[in-house]
């Protein structure tokens, strides 16, 4: 499992001051930008120097508690993995360990020039396997 640790910040909350829920998929690809960074294939550098992408085709959250500004809180990713797409699943955890949201993505390799589905390359297969 991939492990992170953010707090709630201002340009993240609505109103009343709670984690805005769009804010969640923002916060959940940021962690997924670190993980992929930890394993050695940033993605910048897949976008820059690969033949493949790793666009999101799916997304979905279920919201199971409130984060409110200043609250710490900890994101944790593990992976689902296929032969060309992977499924990412977040938990969004405050400090009591009360799962506030799980958000879920599912990306899929696709090759750059073509768009067409090709399978997962082996890095990316290496390190996803680390958070199964």
């Amino acid at each position: 499992m991939f492990k992170t640790q953010t707090n709630v910040k201002l340009q993240d909350t609505d109103a009343a001051g709670i984690l805005f829920f769009s804010n969640h998929f923002r916060i959940a690809h940021t962690a997924y930008e670190d993980f992929m960074q930890s394993i050695g294939c940033g993605l910048d550098n897949i976008i820059r120097e690969s033949n493949y992408l790793l666009p999101i085709v799916h997304a979905e959250a279920d919201y199971k508690g409130t984060l409110c500004l200043g609250d710490k809180f900890s994101i944790s990713l593990k992976a689902e993995i296929g032969q060309t797409s992977f499924a990412l699943s977040c938990c969004f955890t405050d400090t009591q360990g009360n799962i506030a949201a799980e958000i879920r993505t599912i990306h899929v390799s696709v090759d750059k020039s073509t768009g067409a589905k090709i399978p997962l390359p082996e890095e990316v297969r290496r390190g996803l396997q680390s958070i199964c």
